[in-house]
């Protein structure tokens, strides 16, 4: 008798252990949520905006400056311009898989631009300018299709302009402007089709889009904005 209390007992045990796991479970934060915790711990000053951003809470999608899909509950967008956040800017916001618009201007973010947000292939607004980023372009924002949308102006970023950026077909706005970029503006794909307003500010590019003849290059094959030869 002593003996079947004691299976029962154990039993009990297990099956509240297993109940206890599963309410862990449903109650932890998404892959989303810990995306965007990552980014909060990289953040190390602010206006106060990201306080009620707690690990604890399973739904980030009431957080401030984050929307959700309503369906899916997955992060759509993460605004959060002008409200002092200073940092760098976590390589994980490239897990947020389902991100349509990265708005994160006029702040005093530092650092690079993390390669892995050529992951957010959902992304249609990059919106970056204003901040204190440096290094170069990744080239892998070019892969971001549907961007329509790039503005990373008024920062530090050097280097050059990659080519793959031309591959950015649905692109609308394009601003890489006030930064310390140099080298050859690319000509093929998409970046033919902007004038100087999107690459003023940046004293040591060249190319057709602003009218300033790359040394080595054959004046007689660029032209002006008017139709003539340089």
């Amino acid at each position: 008798m002593g003996i079947c209390l004691m299976k029962w007992k154990w039993l009990w045990l297990l099956y509240g252990l297993m109940i206890n796991i599963l309410i862990n479970e449903n109650g932890a934060l998404s892959p989303d949520g810990e995306a965007l915790l990552s980014f909060r711990t990289s953040v190390v000053s602010s206006d106060g905006v990201l306080l009620q951003w707690r690990p604890e809470d399973p739904d980030p999608c009431k957080w401030k400056g984050v929307r959700c899909d309503p369906k899916s509950k997955r992060v759509t967008h993460l605004a959060l311009s002008h409200h002092k956040l200073s940092g760098s800017l976590s390589p994980d916001l490239g897990k947020l898989e389902h991100l349509r618009v990265l708005a994160l201007h006029n702040n005093n973010f530092y650092g690079t631009i993390p390669s892995e947000l050529g992951n957010c292939t959902e992304l249609q607004g990059l919106y970056l300018q204003g901040n204190y980023l440096s290094g170069i372009i990744p080239g892998e924002i070019g892969n971001l299709s549907q961007l329509q949308s790039l503005d990373i102006s008024s920062n530090s970023l050097s280097g050059n302009i990659p080519a793959l950026l031309g591959k950015l077909y649905n692109i609308k706005k394009f601003n890489l402007s006030s930064n310390f970029l140099s080298g050859p503006i690319p000509s093929d794909g998409v970046l033919a089709n902007f004038t100087e307003s999107s690459f003023i500010g940046n004293r040591g590019l060249c190319g057709l889009q602003i009218n300033v003849t790359c040394p080595g290059s054959n004046p007689q094959s660029q032209t002006s904005g008017n139709g003539a030869y340089l």
